[in-house]
């Protein structure tokens, strides 16, 4: 399957016996429940349910590893470090002794686990692709470029970081509504999420849209036949 570098990514490792609980109540996933060895996506989201990041979470046992990215790191931490205050929760960037790659075309009927081969840790976050985290100089065959990659996501009709999941949109809108969960506790950004759920008002949504013919003032991913493109239905 193709495999392409993941230039923007970070990685933090999250200590402490409050820190599952700590992402729980920050983020749209329900995340309280993983066990180890699990992955899964959540979004954290301000008061006003705009994003700052979409995260993937690892579930290493005796450790949370949080795959975020680089450009948003500055603001998640400023989101999340005042919220800590007594809870049991250590952050640490380890950025730096990691290389991120994305492994798609997948069809994997089931995901949410992680896998570790040859020096490479796999989160199989969704049926269609993998987070992959290397540790620093292992080898990993890079087969793809970001290009490929664009154009296989405008078909599949799959959101990535930077073009479709920014700050400007909330994650119905840019098709994140997986990541939601629509009966979890109380997080930041929850009631205005709940709000356009329950009223069937989330405004703008994800489609793929025909190029030639599509308004370029919605296209978040352009393609050569299609595009991706946030607008009202």
């Amino acid at each position: 399957m193709p495999v392409v570098a993941y230039s923007d990514a970070c990685l933090m490792v999250w200590n402490g016996l409050d820190a599952l609980k700590f992402i729980d109540g920050l983020s749209t996933n329900k995340i309280i429940d993983m066990k180890s060895g699990e992955a899964r996506q959540t979004v954290f989201t301000t008061s006003k349910a705009k994003i700052i990041d979409i995260v993937t979470v690892f579930h290493m046992n005796s450790f949370i590893a949080v795959q975020g990215h680089q450009s948003k790191m500055d603001q998640l931490m400023r989101h999340v470090t005042p919220r800590i205050l007594d809870q049991d929760v250590q952050i640490t960037d380890v950025t730096l002794r990691n290389d991120f790659y994305v492994r798609y075309g997948l069809e994997q009927q089931e995901f949410g686990s992680i896998e570790s081969l040859e020096g490479i840790t796999y989160g199989h976050v969704s049926s269609f692709y993998s987070i992959m985290i290397a540790s620093k100089g292992t080898p990993c065959d890079v087969t793809s470029n970001l290009t490929e990659f664009d154009q296989w996501r405008i078909e599949q009709i799959i959101p990535w970081h930077g073009s479709e999941i920014t700050e400007k949109y909330h994650p119905l809108a840019c098709g994140l509504k997986s990541l939601v969960h629509p009966a979890k506790g109380c997080y930041i950004g929850q009631e205005v999420l709940t709000r356009m759920s329950s009223r069937g008002k989330q405004g703008k949504l994800l489609v793929k849209v025909e190029t030639s013919t599509a308004d370029q003032r919605f296209i978040t991913t352009l393609g050569e036949v299609n595009s991706l493109a946030i607008t009202r239905p």
